[in-house]
């Protein structure tokens, strides 16, 4: 398909080439027109399928554009924007069958609705001129054409006034009446969880007629309507109203049992309350909004005014001191492991909401971020590829998705962390081994020990280096620790001396007065926080 862009402002055309996936609609080829008069002639190497317009132009207005375009009896989609709204406008533009009217600045979001909704009705439109002019292709593909209604219905193409969807159902001639009224179940199932050996397209047809064959006990694809949003594929199902809760539900069970058994795929069933046509749009809206927040109760059969019964009295806090400590010991093995058993343990004990496990993903990129900062690594640099912003943004979808994640976070960060180091000197080693035990005894013996060397080589190396022996380095660091200890926590002067690797108080304070020129005392008094 090809797609004309009509724009006077140029920046404005180019944003729009570059933020769409065009290939994505089907659309191969985008012309560009800066006026309406260029539009016009770019129709002299064939109509386009889309014209995405703005209204308001010097040399001629989109109105002009679309008057014209239907004028000449070309069956264009069409997708206006503008910088102010207009009731005018927009009542104008539906007249000559306008898709679609955006407001400037494009929402991104918004904009691949819009292009979803034209060139589906677009094709739909074009599938229904085909069976106008062979009325037994229409009874042939009957199914087809029902299928298209269902799929106009729930993605708000057509319109929620009943008069307007009984002229669609008769123009149609489908077999039932905009009065009546219809169950939708709606299942979900993770594409991040699906079997990486299926195919999409097969994948879809086959939960398609799986669905198909458990909710009607025959082949009914034209009730059948999948499509894939936020990571989740979904098919929704369109139930004839009257049809028993119980059989729902234990139709639903067997599709979520099958799915699993034959599709190695956890499915997730909802079923509505009964609906008008007119309030299917909107009820699919509420169930997708109940399946992203299901974080835990995923695999079963939910009715559409159940909850979620979470635990939440106590807000969650992840232990960072110890996955500090993991990182520390560069032991990916372990942080992934206990990440995996904390969550599993909450989603057991009912705990696990979108707010926890939202909670749990900041608490634990705290860790990371301090961590990396320790060692002097860029985490936006680390963390700026595709692949990583992509599991970032699922990763609050499920505990697979999170799990994805933080393997990827923890492997980056540690094999990143073992290349720095393996780049570095041997006293920037030995500097390392002393930020990250000087709490403990040490000597000048353990330090050389942690990169190889002989106490001798490594003090001689070491000072030439630095101007200071190692046991100099190492009081001089454990003051600094001292002096923040000191100001930020509400310790006794002991436990300073303790924590900072002193094993003497009257040592710890001739040592301090030493490097400072004040006792602990005195430098606490000066420097605490309400001086």
């Amino acid at each position: 398909m090809r797609c004309l862009l009509i724009d006077d402002d140029v920046p404005t055309v180019e944003v729009l080439r570059d933020i769409v996936r065009w290939n994505d609609y089907g659309i191969s080829q985008v012309v560009a027109a800066y006026n309406i008069l260029e539009a016009k002639t770019c129709f002299d190497d064939g109509a386009p399928d889309l014209i995405i317009c703005d209204i308001e132009m010097p040399r001629g207005s989109g109105i002009e554009m679309i008057q014209w375009v239907r004028e000449q009896g070309y069956d264009c989609a069409f997708i206006f924007f503008t910088c102010h709204e207009s009731f005018e406008f927009a009542s104008t533009a539906l007249t000559y069958n306008a898709d679609s009217y955006l407001i400037k600045p494009l929402d991104e979001r918004k904009l691949e609705e819009a292009l979803l909704r034209s060139v589906e009705a677009l094709k739909r439109r074009r599938t229904l001129g085909e069976y106008s002019k062979h009325g037994l292709t229409w009874l042939r593909n009957k199914d087809l054409v029902e299928k298209s209604f269902w799929s106009d219905v729930l993605t708000s193409t057509l319109s929620t006034r009943p008069d307007l969807i009984q002229e669609e159902i008769l123009r149609r001639d489908l077999p039932f009446s905009a009065n009546q009224k219809f169950t939708l179940v709606l299942i979900s199932v993770a594409a991040s969880e699906i079997d990486e050996h299926w195919n999409a397209s097969v994948f879809y047809y086959a939960l398609s007629n799986l669905g198909s064959e458990v909710m009607f006990d025959r082949p009914n694809p034209d009730r059948v309507i999948p499509y894939k949003q936020n990571n989740q594929i979904y098919h929704a199902i369109i139930i004839d109203g009257g049809t028993d809760a119980q059989k729902l539900k234990a139709n639903g069970e067997r599709l979520v049992r099958l799915c699993r058994q034959y599709l190695k795929c956890v499915a997730t069933c909802y079923i509505s309350e009964e609906k008008n046509i007119s309030e299917l749009a909107q009820c699919k809206a509420e169930l997708e909004q109940t399946n992203m927040s299901n974080l835990i109760f995923r695999g079963i059969v939910h009715f559409q005014n159940d909850r979620f019964q979470y635990d939440t009295t106590e807000t969650y806090a992840l232990d960072t001191q110890l996955y500090t400590m993991l990182f520390a010991q560069k032991d990916k093995l372990q942080i992934v492991n206990r990440l995996k058993n904390t969550l599993e343990r909450l989603a057991a004990q009912n705990k696990l909401d979108a707010v926890t496990l939202h909670l749990v993903r900041e608490d634990f990129l705290q860790v990371v971020y301090a961590f990396l900062a320790q060692n002097n690594i860029q985490a936006h640099r680390l963390f700026s590829d595709d692949v990583a912003e992509r599991l970032l943004q699922r990763s609050d979808h499920s505990v697979f998705d999170f799990m994805k994640w933080a393997h990827l976070i923890t492997e980056k960060t540690i094999e990143t962390l073992k290349e720095t180091l393996q780049s570095e000197g041997v006293v920037e080693r030995a500097k390392r081994f002393i930020h990250e035990n000087y709490h403990w005894d040490m000597s000048r013996d353990d330090v050389a020990a942690s990169v190889f060397l002989t106490p001798d080589y490594l003090s001689k190396t070491f000072k030439n280096e630095t101007g200071m022996s190692i046991i100099e380095y190492l009081n001089a660091h454990r003051i600094e620790m001292a002096k923040r200890m000191l100001v930020e926590r509400p310790v006794s002067i002991g436990a300073v001396a303790t924590e900072t690797g002193f094993d003497n108080l009257s040592y710890f304070s001739t040592v301090f007065k030493k490097l400072t020129g004040e006792t602990p005392n005195a430098y606490r008094a000066k420097h605490k926080p309400d001086h």
